[in-house]
């Protein structure tokens, strides 16, 4: 396991505080963050590139927050690539087994398993220097697996692809994780990335660790407005409590001019007297309530009137008005449901939150 505890490191103005997380073997731990937030700050003091102000890191028990690069039992994979341009791809895979007098390793065949897992064997002889975009990715993957350490740490390695070549850089990542049973730790700002490839997530913003979990948890319940923010979730509503009943939180939102319930095992149950508090839910969560449905049977209904929908594709975009003071909700719907409903501007229109879906995050006092 690569375990980081309270680190702190600083970066010229920027300082990145108290940062705590574990990587277990066959695992793939993401730090996800904006553009600027401190994640690569945070791996070059893990593998060695900037020196640790306060925390340790360790690996498989051993303390190695002090060691030199070389010593530290893991693999990087840079933005850059860092592959050598005289080399040959071949060279290139080989060069980390022949400094390590690891070249046996090529007669039990786990080198050339790991070329036919990545489909490099077209490529092995071709100068770096003349490479596409995907075939340096692969071949960069190739010569950190290959090296045979197990921990694997990826500074956004895939930022530069296209989305087709992306994805398919992602099963096969998946696939060397399970093959032979890295732990990943890497960085990226995409979520959709962060949220296919990752087992664990860690949100970084502005040097600070906000939230850390399975990436269900994180996504589903992000525990700050910030979180919820850089996470994509628009819907988030000032309420107040008004209690608990052992099942389920009640909240009234001004608002949204209604009283809602919530099924939140976390926080609502922490959350005694009229307290004002911030609820929110994912657009995809948010249920239109068809015209057959039985509306007094469900709770969290609440009416108003559709603003605007946008074609995205494969899905929709419902904006709509509701609230005495014409608040927007947005709604995620597939294309099959649109075709259905054909919702238009103007329209009156009915939608309910799920209880489960509603998370409550308590303001700060």
């Amino acid at each position: 396991m690569l375990e980081v505890s309270g680190l702190s490191v600083s970066a010229g103005a920027f300082f990145l505080s108290d940062i705590s997380l574990a990587v277990e073997r066959s695992s793939c731990h993401v730090i996800l963050g904006p553009t600027g937030s401190g994640k690569t700050v945070l791996l070059e003091s893990i593998i060695g590139l900037k020196r640790v102000h306060t925390g340790t890191v360790t690996l498989d028990g051993v303390d190695i927050t002090h060691l030199p690069i070389e010593r530290r039992g893991l693999s990087y994979v840079p933005q850059d690539l860092a592959l050598f341009p005289h080399m040959s791809v071949r060279e290139n895979i080989l060069y980390p087994l022949r400094i390590g007098n690891e070249l046996p390793r090529l007669a039990n065949g786990m080198v050339q398993e790991l070329i036919e897992s990545l489909g490099i064997r077209k490529i092995l002889d071709r100068s770096i220097r003349n490479l596409s975009g995907g075939e340096l990715q692969r071949a960069a993957l190739a010569r950190a697996v290959a090296s045979g350490r197990h921990y694997l740490v990826l500074d956004e390695p895939l930022s530069s692809l296209h989305e087709s070549l992306k994805r398919e850089l992602w099963y096969r990542l998946k696939d060397l994780q399970r093959k032979y049973h890295l732990a990943i730790l890497m960085v990226t700002h995409d979520l959709e990335e962060a949220f296919f490839l990752g087992d664990t997530i860690s949100i970084i913003l502005d040097g600070k660790l906000h939230q850390q979990g399975s990436k269900r948890d994180v996504y589903d319940r992000p525990r700050n407005a910030e979180v919820a923010r850089f996470l994509g979730i628009g819907n988030l509503f000032n309420a107040r409590s008004e209690g608990f009943d052992g099942n389920s939180s009640r909240v009234y939102s001004e608002e949204l001019g209604t009283t809602l319930r919530l099924s939140d095992p976390g926080i609502g149950s922490s959350v005694t007297g009229e307290k004002p508090v911030v609820i929110g839910i994912r657009p995809e969560h948010v249920a239109i309530v068809t015209p057959g449905e039985a509306r007094h049977q469900a709770n969290n209904v609440i009416e108003g009137a559709i603003r605007a929908v946008f074609d995205n594709g494969a899905t929709l975009t419902v904006i709509a008005a509701c609230g005495p003071s014409s608040t927007s909700v947005e709604m995620t719907i597939p294309r099959s449901m649109h075709e259905k409903l054909r919702l238009e501007g103007g329209e009156s229109i009915s939608f309910r939150f799920p209880e489960k879906n509603l998370f409550l995050i308590a303001e700060p006092e």
